[in-house]
């Protein structure tokens, strides 16, 4: 079975342009900044505007995006293809892909919080300018959300660090 993967380098670089993007932004201004500097596309469904990363050609090409009040809280995307049959095979492609994100986010951000349970692990950094950034690795894939400094602002406040 053959899996796809962005490169760490590939993921890292996205974080760090979500990060330097002029925050506060409304999820229409985000969405447009993804497709003017990242190649994103935008599909509209019912009348809703759907952020999609179509560069890299995963499985999942959807980018979920979260917004109160219309500005931005978080965006989260896949960084490998979502796994259909977990298996040994599949579970060492995704680990191996992990800590090479980790590594280069740790090159970049600095030694990151991880967190483990018997279902998933994360790393997760506080970025520059109040943003977070959090690598998961699950059973079916990994992903990077991104809290922007408006959202990891209110998850702080409720009293996650």
């Amino acid at each position: 079975m053959s899996w796809k993967a962005m490169t760490p380098t590939e993921v890292c670089d996205i974080v760090d342009f979500w990060t330097a993007a002029p925050w506060p932004l409304t999820e229409d201004e985000a969405q447009q900044l993804a497709v003017e500097r990242l190649g994103w596309s935008i599909e509209v469904e019912n009348g809703t505007r759907y952020l999609m990363n179509t560069v890299t050609g995963l499985t999942v090409p959807d980018v979920m995006t979260i917004a109160v009040k219309d500005q931005m809280r978080e965006l989260s995307f896949d960084t490998t293809d979502t796994i259909r049959d977990v298996t040994p095979e599949s579970t060492a492609f995704l680990g191996d892909n992990f800590a090479l994100m980790v590594r280069e986010g740790e090159a970049r951000w600095g030694k990151p919080d991880l967190r483990r349970t018997d279902k998933w692990t994360t790393a997760r950094w506080d970025a520059a300018g109040g943003s977070r950034v959090a690598f998961n690795f699950l059973p079916r894939g990994l992903n990077v959300r991104f809290e922007t400094p408006q959202g990891a602002d209110v998850e702080r406040k409720l009293g996650d660090r």
